[in-house]
């Protein structure tokens, strides 16, 4: 197992600026990835590898020729334990730039080959910036963003109908036009019908496989668009959470259930919603606190029934979490947020006493003999006895 701190030496920060003047304008996603490369420094720094190995997925997903934070994913992978994931990103650096020597001492290391340390001569200097250049303009290659394979598609169908043609014109063992006054009319005409036939055939085939390549084609196009948009969302997601809107994160992730998300983009929005669905409890119960004490003298419905949306969001959250995680002011949560919804009487004034009830019950059952305890009971009594609840 590689000793993180003494491999962190040979990883250092990609300074912006230094690049800017080299290459002119950076694109945005390339800047988010490098600021995510960063990132994951300063989290390996703090003995955060988990947090380090998210931020590298998030990079690796924007530029998949991102080989030093590949290598950097691959030795945080084995400082927790997880060979096996070591290997795979080092591997798929070799697999994509087979001159990848880092990559090999890393996977030679692992192998017990060698023990020393990655030293200046192994990889010199030059090649560290030819490779990060290389990796700058494989990302601002225009091949990656058009459908450029389809030229190799009509390349193919092309050579396939010459070589169709050129079989019937000319066959092995004579010439398929041959005139000969022993043949009659009719015979050359049957002849030649036949071979228009198998031409046309071969010629409909041919133009079959080139619509369904056009048709995947498309697909291809569509869902590299659709990936770069759910890309752009987490980007978004990651700003928020790193401005610290945990409930915004939360809001957003919440109206995108029910959404076709592909598979690497909905992993990496479910591991942010487990990171900021604790912080963003406080916060959330505090926008529902406001607007109920807010409606204080109004008493509107609509307002209450804002606060109550709150405080069930809280909640719902709240119960996703083990009993370690759970929240300290989880009983006033309950508390308001049983008087919010009863007193939004929605959907209906039975209905949202019937939801109101649970949220009281829950508190009587959890700590029946603390403060809150008492005041559910005592709300409980009041809904029981067709009462209005008190503001």
């Amino acid at each position: 197992m590689f000793d993180i701190k003494e491999e962190m030496k040979n990883f250092k920060p990609i300074d912006m600026a230094s690049l800017q003047q080299k290459l002119g304008q950076i694109p945005e996603d390339m800047r988010n990835a490098i600021e995510l490369y960063n990132k994951a420094l300063e989290d390996v720094a703090a003995q955060n590898e988990d947090m380090a190995i998210i931020a590298l997925k998030k990079a690796i997903a924007i530029y998949p020729a991102f080989y030093e934070a590949m290598i950097l994913m691959g030795v945080c992978y084995d400082s927790l334990g997880d060979e096996e994931s070591a290997r795979m990103m080092f591997n798929r650096v070799i697999e994509m730039d087979d001159n990848s020597i880092r990559a090999l001492h890393y996977l030679d290391r692992l192998d017990g080959k060698e023990d020393g340390k990655i030293s200046g001569n192994v990889r010199p200097k030059k090649r560290e910036s030819n490779q990060l250049v290389s990796w700058i303009s494989r990302g601002l290659s225009p091949e990656k963003t058009a459908p450029y394979y389809l030229k190799y598609v009509l390349g193919f169908v092309v050579g396939i109908i010459a070589m169709g043609v050129l079989w019937l014109l000319v066959p092995a063992d004579k010439p398929l036009i041959h005139i000969s006054p022993r043949v009659d009319g009719e015979q050359q005409i049957k002849v030649l019908k036949e071979d228009n036939e198998r031409l046309n055939q071969i010629v409909n085939e041919l133009t079959s496989s080139l619509e369904t390549a056009n048709q995947k084609e498309n697909q291809l196009r569509d869902e590299l668009v659709q990936y770069q948009e759910w890309s752009k969302t987490l980007r978004q997601l990651d700003k928020l959470a790193s401005a610290g809107k945990y409930r915004d994160v939360i809001l957003e992730i919440e109206k995108l259930d029910g959404l076709s998300i592909p598979s690497e983009i909905e992993n990496e929005i479910t591991l942010l919603y487990d990171e900021c669905k604790t912080k963003a409890i406080g916060q959330i119960f505090e926008t529902g606190r406001n607007l109920y004490n807010s409606n204080a003298s109004q008493k509107s419905k609509d307002v209450y029934r804002q606060a109550a949306d709150e405080f069930k969001l809280a909640i719902k959250i709240m119960e996703e979490l083990d009993e370690n995680s759970k929240p300290k002011n989880m009983l006033q949560i309950y508390y308001y947020g049983g008087k919010a919804i009863a007193l939004s009487e929605y959907p209906s004034k039975d209905e949202a006493r019937e939801e109101a009830l649970e949220c009281f019950r829950t508190i009587v059952e959890i700590a029946p003999n603390s403060e809150y305890g008492k005041y559910a009971r005592a709300r409980i009594n009041e809904i029981e006895a067709g009462k209005t609840i008190k503001h």
